[in-house]
C-alpha cells in the first residue's frame, strides 16, 4: 500500500536537513517548556524566598557543569545515538522526580533535567554540524527556533494552568509524555554517526585538555562569551522576572502567560535570519544586545508597576530572540571539524555557567539589596557583551 510520508521523514531517510532537526528540537522544547515556569514557582513555594531559590539554581549549575564533561566519554563508549537516548530517557525521569513536590524531589529532578538537556544539546549539535553546511547556518538556526516557537509560547502557561487547576501530576505527566515522543521520533529518524568523526577511533581527551585547547583559541572564547551573555538573560527571565511579578501581586497563571508571550516572539526568528544574511551576524548581535541591556535596566525602577515591567521585559525579549537566532553561529562557523566533539562540550558549558554564576552572584546581592539590583546588573552584563561582539572576524 502506498503511503505518502511527511516531507521531513522522507528527507531523513536520505540526508536530514534543517527541517528534520527543527522538528526534533520542537518536540524537545515542548517537554522542557511545560516546566520552565513551574520549576521556579514550585521552588519558591518550597524554599520560601528568592535568595534560597538562587542558591538552589547555583547548586544545580555546579553539578550540571561537572557532569557535562562526562558526555564526551559517553559518546566515545556508546556512540552518539545512545547518548541521545539516555538524555531523552532522563528527560522522562526528571518530571517524575519533580512530581513528588518535596525539596529532595525538586533538587533531584532539577539535577537530572540539566544533565538530560546537556546530553541532548551536545549530541544534537554534533548531528547538525555533520549534516548542515556552514553557509546554511543563518537559515537553519532561525528555522530551528521558529519550529519551537509554539512550544515555548504555549508551554509555560499550559504547564502552570495544569499545575494549578488539575494538579502537579498533569503538568509533569505531559512533560514526560513529550520526552517519550522525542525518543520515539529520534529512533524513527535513525540518524547516523559520521564515520569521519566516529568516537570509537580515538578516546576523547581529558576534560582539562579540552578546556585548555578551547581557551587557546581567541575566536572560540569570544563565541562562548557571546552565547553566555544571552543565556544569562534567559536565566534571569525564567527565574527573577517571575519572582518580581509575583512580589508585585500577579498570580502564577498571569506570570506564566507573560513568560509564554516572551517565548512567543520566537515566531520572528526567520526575519532575524534574513537580517543576519543582509547586514551580517555581528551587526545584528550588537544592536540586539544593546536593546536587551537598555530595556532590562529601564525596568529596574518600576518593579512595583507590573504593567511597565512586562512591557520592558517583552521589548528585551524581542532583542534576545535575535540573539537566540544568531548567537551560536560564530561557534558553528569557527570550530574546526576535527575538534567538534570536544570543543562542543566545552562551548555548551556557557549554559551551565549561566545557570551557575548569575544565581550565585544574585544570591549574594539579594542579601544586601532588593530585587531591582538584579535587573541593573543583568542589564549591565548585556551592554558589556555588546562591546565584545565587535571583535568577531570581519565578514561574520
Amino acid at each position: 500500500m502506498h503511503v505518502r510520508y511527511p516531507i521531513w521523514l522522507r528527507a531523513a531517510q536520505t540526508r536530514p536537513g534543517a527541517s528534520v532537526f527543527a522538528t526534533m528540537f520542537a518536540v524537545e522544547s515542548f517537554a522542557r517548556a511545560l516546566l520552565s515556569t513551574v520549576i521556579t514557582l514550585q521552588a519558591l513555594a518550597l524554599l520560601g524566598n528568592a535568595r534560597d531559590v538562587s542558591l538552589l539554581f547555583t547548586l544545580v549549575g555546579v553539578v550540571g557543569l561537572g557532569a557535562s564533561f562526562t558526555i564526551p566519554l559517553l559518546i566515545h563508549r556508546i556512540r552518539r545515538r545512545w547518548t541521545y537516548t539516555i538524555g531523552a530517557l532522563l528527560l522522562v525521569v526528571a518530571p517524575l522526580l519533580l512530581g513528588f513536590v518535596t525539596v529532595t524531589g525538586q533538587v533531584m529532578g532539577m539535577l537530572v533535567r540539566v544533565f538530560a538537556t546537556a546530553c541532548l544539546n551536545i549530541t544534537m549539535s554534533l548531528y547538525i554540524m555533520q549534516h548542515i553546511s556552514k553557509r546554511d547556518f543563518t537559515t537553519a538556526e532561525p528555522r530551528r527556533l521558529q519550529y519551537s516557537a509554539l512550544a515555548w509560547a504555549s508551554g509555560p502557561a499550559l504547564g502552570v494552568a495544569l499545575y494549578e487547576k488539575l494538579g502537579p501530576q498533569w503538568a509533569y505527566g505531559l512533560s514526560a509524555l513529550g520526552a517519550l515522543s522525542l525518543l520515539a521520533l529520534f529512533w524513527v529518524l535513525r540518524l547516523t554517526d559520521n564515520p569521519a568523526v566516529d568516537p570509537a577511533v580515538r578516546p576523547p581527551p581529558l576534560p582539562h585538555h579540552s578546556v585548555k585547547r578551547f581557551l587557546s583559541q581567541p575566536r572560540l572564547r569570544l563565541a562562548w562569551l557571546i552565547s553566555f551573555g544571552r543565556s544569562t538573560w534567559w536565566v534571569f527571565f525564567f527565574v527573577y522576572v517571575p519572582v518580581a511579578l509575583l512580589q508585585s501581586g500577579l498570580g502564577p497563571l498571569a506570570i506564566a502567560m507573560v513568560i509564554s508571550a516572551g517565548n512567543g516572539l520566537l515566531f520572528l526568528t526567520p526575519l532575524v535570519g534574513r537580517l543576519g544574511n543582509r547586514y551580517g551576524v555581528a551587526r545584528v548581535l550588537t544592536y540586539a544586545y544593546i536593546l536587551v541591556g537598555i530595556a532590562t535596566l529601564a525596568a529596574a525602577p518600576f518593579l512595583r508597576a507590573p504593567g511597565v515591567v512586562i512591557c520592558l521585559v517583552l521589548v528585551a525579549g524581542l532583542g534576545c530572540i535575535a540573539l537566540d537566532a544568531l548567537g551560536n553561529i560564530p561557534f558553528l562557523r569557527l570550530v574546526k571539524p576535527r575538534e567538534r566533539a570536544e570543543m562542543t562540550t566545552v562551548f555548551r558549558t556557557y549554559l551551565d555557567v549561566s545557570e551557575l554564576l548569575p544565581p550565585a552572584v544574585y544570591a549574594l546581592v539579594l542579601t544586601q539589596f532588593d530585587l531591582p539590583a538584579v535587573f541593573v546588573i543583568q542589564g549591565a552584563i548585556m551592554l558589556c557583551v555588546a562591546g565584545w561582539v565587535r571583535y568577531l572576524p570581519r565578514g561574520m
